[in-house]
């Protein structure tokens, strides 16, 4: 299964709210109930210059199946990097044009997914892409059109979640009045550096504990992105964990440095694996609230969760407070409230009993306030290593956007829902 969500396109005269949207999972209380979260968003932009590029293309090569041709008179064309007020997170603007299309989407895809996942075949790549646009179709009982990450001619620019570094690939791909690929597209590329990270940032590397007093974890923080994100190993680890619990040493989560120090703690989609026992199982980082039905799950992702913000005068202890959050619960008036931990969940689609379940790894998780103690400062600032490859393989997503369905290798980031 495929991680899903509302992403509302931003248009150039006006919001579109398409009738079928990204799927996003309802809250799931540990007792089998359920209950509905989160938001969407939108703006405006205006469209840019156009620009052909793209070094992957087939130029219009014969193959069997699917023909490709480059159109020289389609762009996609990189911007610029912006603020995005509305999610308070850093975006990249695109502008598009594709005349005489039907209708068309963006696809985003990392160099080295090209080269690994895709052996730099792109039209096995689009291929995918049509078989996705026939399932999603399928699975929401609504015509291709109405998804919320296909366009037409009303759609001049878009905006993407900041991409990670690295080289990539952006293709406006057109598609046809029957939902097929049509196989002519455009494409550009663009390599995003890494910054130097500042003193600011490199304050929060290094190993901490984070606790409540009674329940905690040995951390350590290191480099994702400078001046952007960490990756936190060690959460749900350690001698807190019960008898019966789950070392989850093979996670880790990531996390977001702020403009002004903070540190946030976000939902987020970490990958899938096959399990021997429940088939297909999709893995989160969520945040969690308490009511009657006690631990329940808000599985929007995306989410910011709880931020941690250092004391006064000191970068080796910090408070970790949790986020407000509000909860539409069956339809009714939203429910206010404050989220009270987070932890790993998975979320399987086929279970036994023919309902979609949600697993937690550990019930012995902290609740906020929680507070981080740094016990060894790092001495250099590194990347993140690659996850190792193993018997329970996770796939990262790339980054995802705004105005566009997520794409599969990235995270996104965002202050009110929606990934």
């Amino acid at each position: 299964m495929r991680n899903r969500s509302i992403l509302a396109a931003l248009l150039v005269a006006a919001l579109l709210i398409p009738a079928c949207t990204k799927h996003r999972i309802p809250a799931f209380h540990e007792d089998g109930g359920s209950q509905n979260s989160g938001g969407n968003h939108g703006g405006n932009n205006n469209g840019g210059n156009q620009n052909n590029g793209g070094e992957n293309g087939n130029g219009g090569q014969q193959q069997q199946g699917l023909t490709l041709k480059l159109r020289t008179d389609w762009s996609i064309r990189y911007e610029g990097r912006e603020f995005y007020p509305d999610d308070n997170c850093d975006v990249e603007r695109f502008s598009v044009s594709c005349p005489g299309a039907d209708y068309f989407m963006v696809r985003v895809l990392s160099k080295s997914q090209f080269v690994d996942d895709y052996k730099s075949d792109l039209k096995a790549f689009f291929e995918e892409e049509e078989k996705y646009i026939a399932s999603d179709a399928e699975y929401y009982n609504c015509s291709f059109s109405e998804l919320s990450y296909i366009y037409d001619q009303s759609v001049s620019a878009l905006l993407l979640d900041r991409c990670r570094s690295g080289e990539y690939y952006f293709y406006l791909v057109g598609i046809k009045s029957d939902g097929k690929l049509s196989g002519d597209y455009a494409a550009s590329t663009q390599v995003f550096e890494q910054e130097l990270a500042s003193d600011a940032y490199k304050a929060w590397l290094g190993e901490w504990l984070i606790s409540n007093g009674e329940v905690g974890y040995r951390i350590e923080i290191s480099q994702s992105e400078a001046n952007w994100l960490y990756r936190v190993d060690g959460w749900e680890t350690g001698s807190s964990i019960a008898s019966n619990g789950t070392q989850m040493n093979l996670e880790y989560i990531e996390t977001k440095f702020n403009e002004d120090g903070t540190m946030s703690f976000f939902s987020q989609y970490l990958g899938g694996y096959e399990d021997e026992n429940w088939g297909w199982l999709d893995e989160y980082f969520l945040g969690n609230v308490y009511d009657r039905y006690g631990r329940t799950v808000i599985t929007d992702t995306g989410l910011e969760i709880c931020v941690a913000k250092f004391a006064d005068g000191s970068t080796s202890f910090a408070e970790v407070t949790g986020n407000p959050v509000s909860v539409a619960v069956d339809g009714a008036s939203p429910w206010n409230t404050t989220f009270e931990s987070m932890c790993y969940w998975s979320y399987c689609e086929t279970a036994t009993n023919d309902d979609d379940v949600w697993l937690p790894y550990n019930n012995n998780i902290p609740t906020f306030p929680l507070t981080l103690t740094k016990t060894k400062a790092t001495g250099e600032v590194a990347a993140a290593p690659e996850r190792e490859i193993n018997a329970r393989t996770i796939h990262r997503n790339q980054p995802a956007s705004h105005g566009v369905e997520e794409a599969r290798n990235g995270i996104v980031i965002r202050s009110n829902s929606v990934r």
